[in-house]
């Protein structure tokens, strides 16, 4: 589910009076780039560079090259993204994916969720979607992290990585050497025992593995790791495993408002 304007179209019909139609998000917003993703349901967590992102406590919108003090979550969870501490608030930058759009750069920078991320082992289902653009070829420890060693997602030269809090990983193949954006997709079905990744809406490879039932994951924060620049556009987490036509259909989403293929 979704938060936001939207939800009501009013209209003047021909013969007079006032029309009010419900919009759907859905259908709506979905496809070439509209405010709203494809898929609603189960919907835990949409953030948006572009929206609801401040220089402040949540009063003051921050424009491109601002510290950002708060972010708030577009879905209903209603999630607050705060960094009170000026020297690791993350910035918000135009035009690095190349549109004009904004997103959020940070190198030892972080926004501290309000409410955690967290998929424990009695969860069965879970996709989340990152976009990110790396500002070296380096290997990259971010987005999403729990604060201290456990419980990150890691992309690094030759795979990509989600660590559990208690360091348990999954692992997906996947050579990154450039630094091209891209949106990445991890689904998680524990009825199947099974870990995938896409990248740009394509499937890249699974991890079938009995351990994948007792794998709790967990997210306190945004963040880059303390040596590496990394941009972030939308991130989107839903509490429900998307299949390889859903995982197409909100990658396609995100392409529409960054182009990134």
């Amino acid at each position: 589910m979704i938060k936001g304007d939207n939800i009501l179209s009013v209209g003047t019909p021909a013969g007079g009076g006032i029309s009010i139609i419900s919009a759907d998000p859905v259908t709506s917003g979905g496809g070439g780039g509209g405010d709203n993703p494809p898929i609603t349901d189960n919907l835990s967590l949409l953030l948006r560079p572009d929206v609801d992102v401040y220089s402040d406590a949540g009063v003051t919108p921050a424009v491109a090259d601002d510290n950002i003090r708060q972010m708030n979550d577009q879905s209903v969870t209603g999630n607050i993204l705060t960094q009170t501490t000026a020297i690791s608030q993350p910035i918000l930058k135009e035009g690095i994916f190349g549109t004009g759009i904004m997103s959020i750069q940070a190198v030892n920078d972080w926004l501290n969720f309000s409410i955690d991320v967290d998929v424990p082992n009695t969860q069965n289902s879970w996709t989340l979607y990152m976009t990110y653009k790396k500002a070296t070829a380096h290997d990259i420890f971010g987005a999403l992290k729990l604060n201290g060693t456990n419980g990150r997602t890691e992309w690094i030269s030759n795979e990509h990585q989600v660590k559990d809090i208690n360091g348990s990983a999954r692992d997906i193949i996947y050579s990154e050497t450039d630094t091209n954006p891209r949106i990445v997709t991890y689904t998680l079905d524990r009825s199947a025992n099974e870990f995938k990744m896409y990248i740009n809406g394509s499937y890249i490879g699974k991890e079938t593995s009995s351990s994948v039932v007792n794998w709790p994951v967990k997210f306190d924060r945004v963040y880059a790791h303390s040596t590496r620049t990394v941009n972030y556009g939308d991130i989107l987490s839903y509490d429900a495993t998307h299949d390889s036509t859903q995982v197409a259909q909100v990658a396609d989403w995100i392409n529409g408002r960054y182009q990134i293929y």
